[in-house]
């Protein structure tokens, strides 16, 4: 569940972030906080576990709609491991418009045509890792990886991840394919796991004691990002041709060692068959309109958690990889309506770790914003569909004009743009063919995890201007709003009632996959139905 109006409690309204501070803990302390200076010469220590939200000039508990602050600056990364390092106090730009007490802070600094730009560690860490408050933690914890997650390969050599037993990795992460390809990409992408490692290494290294409370100004070796396309926004000093980043906005097109389909095993995964195939966190919440964030508290680890949505960063792949939730057990029930217990939420919520001695529900931030170009990685769910087409093509004489993939938008609260069982993107096909002089468009949509009985939607004389490819984002909002179903009132006012008919699918024991005798005799339904 996800909400977005959540406020600090211990802040005040429209508090704009000056300045991002040193990490500290008391030495009885297993859980770091960061300083951080607000407008209104307010300073606050907060847990780091809300370093997803915490970007220089953002506005935390706004009243009102902020436009970005800064000026833009984009270029393209060439070998980040070669910027060199500088404190902020360093950079002109930073001085000239400085209010935070943040000089002392680790910078990497390249150059871009005459200008030197300064981008504080700590905000490319936050973009490149920090998308949620579990590897926040991590990344401070000496050797977190190895012992959360143990990497394999399935018979075919593919990679293979199983969350650990006693991991605090949430299902609720693990249910979301946007954070399954990042959290790979940490794992077996040598450089990004190297990057990642770096940060509890130069923590070990570099803090330091003072009275009960060890300090440590940020640091880390990222990785290479060559080619990467950087979009950041911040503050220029002209005179000295200097540029210091405030946030991070956008990193385009990482590489990525990881290639193929990656499994992904969790213990408190369970598969469950004929009703709702995700289990959840155990508990689903409930929450009222308005709720505060306690950051003086830890979360109750026997209560739910509540996704909490903010300003997102744009981020990429060059070479997307899909993964999949696979499920120890399988566990069949008749239906079942939700993921888990209901549990009806008060007004207050703790962003922090979950603890036994916790007493708020859970809220934690995810900031991504995942852009990669992968819509192709989805074509093999159409295998049938496809092989139907290709009957058409050299039995039939029909001519392919077009193939598009689209991913179903998300409406509202609702989940299935969501494949049920991997929690994948669920797509919309579309092919564009001519058939005996006739223009036809026919639309199929990925329902392998049965979560519908839907036809192949068959369109036809419409074609010459393109009608079904031009409106496909409308068909496309249509079918979600009817929860999976076809715009059928859409279809008959565009369209007339002879223009579009639904043919169903032959019977099948396996959702979105036929045996090779059935598809000949499918491709047959459609030519008897374009020769009416």
């Amino acid at each position: 569940m996800s909400k977005r109006d959540g406020r600090f409690k211990k802040l005040n309204d429209d508090s704009k972030i000056l300045g991002l501070g040193s990490l500290f803990r008391g030495l009885e302390r297993k859980n770091w906080a960061i300083n951080v200076d607000f407008s209104g010469r307010m300073s606050k220590s907060m847990h780091f576990s809300n370093i997803p939200v915490l970007a220089r000039k953002r506005v935390l508990n706004p009243t009102q709609q902020y436009a970005p602050a800064g000026k833009t600056i984009d270029f393209v990364i060439n070998n980040a491991k070669a910027w060199q390092v500088h404190k902020a106090s360093e950079c002109p730009a930073f001085v000239a418009h400085r209010h935070g007490h943040d000089g002392n802070q680790f910078c990497f600094v390249t150059n871009v045509g005459r200008t030197r730009i300064f981008i504080p560690q700590l905000e490319m860490a936050r973009v490149l890792f920090y998308h949620d408050p579990f590897l926040a933690r991590l990344s401070l914890q000496h050797n977190a990886l190895a012992e959360d997650f143990m990497l394999g390969q399935r018979n075919d050599g593919q990679p293979l991840i199983v969350v650990r037993e006693g991991a605090e990795y949430p299902v609720s992460y693990f249910n979301r394919d946007d954070n399954r390809r990042f959290l790979s990409w940490v794992l077996l992408d040598r450089a990004a796991r190297a990057s990642f490692e770096s940060i509890s290494f130069h923590l070990a290294k570099y803090q330091f004691q003072k009275g009960n409370y060890l300090h440590w100004n940020f640091q880390f070796a990222p990785p290479p990002l060559s080619n990467v396309e950087f979009g950041a926004r911040g503050w220029d000093d002209r005179a000295s041709n200097t540029f210091f980043v405030w946030e991070v906005s956008k990193l385009g097109g990482l590489p990525s060692d990881v290639e193929g389909e990656i499994d992904f095993y969790h213990p408190g995964y369970e598969r469950r068959v004929g009703g709702k195939p995700t289990k959840g966190d155990g508990k689903q919440g409930v929450a009222p309109e308005h709720f505060e964030l306690d950051d003086d508290e830890l979360s109750d680890s026997d209560k739910a958690t509540l996704s909490l949505m903010s300003e997102q960063v744009a981020v990429s792949f060059k070479t997307p990889h899909l993964t999949n939730r696979i499920a120890y057990k399988t566990k069949a029930v008749n239906n079942v309506l939700g993921s888990g217990d209901k549990e009806i939420l008060d007004n207050d919520l703790s962003p922090n770790e979950k603890e036994e001695s916790g007493a708020l529900p859970g809220g934690a931030w995810n900031n991504l914003n995942d852009e990669t170009d992968d819509i192709h990685l989805y074509l093999g769910k159409f295998q049938s569909f496809l092989n139907m087409v290709a009957v058409l093509e050299a039995k039939h004489g029909c001519e392919v004009l077009n193939q598009h993939l689209e991913k179903l938008p998300r409406v509202g609260e609702g989940k299935k743009h969501w494949l049920s069982d991997t929690q994948n993107p669920r797509c919309l096909a579309l092919v564009e063919l001519v058939c005996n002089d006739q223009h036809i468009s026919l639309l199929e949509i990925d329902t392998s995890d049965n979560a519908a009985k839907l036809s192949t939607m068959m369109i036809k004389g419409v074609n010459e201007e393109r009608w079904v490819h031009k409106n496909i984002h409308q068909i496309a909002q249509g079918v979600m709003k009817k929860s999976l179903g076809w715009p059928t009132n859409l279809f008959k006012s565009e369209l007339g009632k002879g223009g579009f008919v639904g043919i169903p699918h032959p019977k099948s024991k396996n959702p979105g996959s036929l045996p090779p005798e059935e598809i000949s005799p499918w491709a047959q339904r459609f030519i008897n139905w374009m020769t009416r």
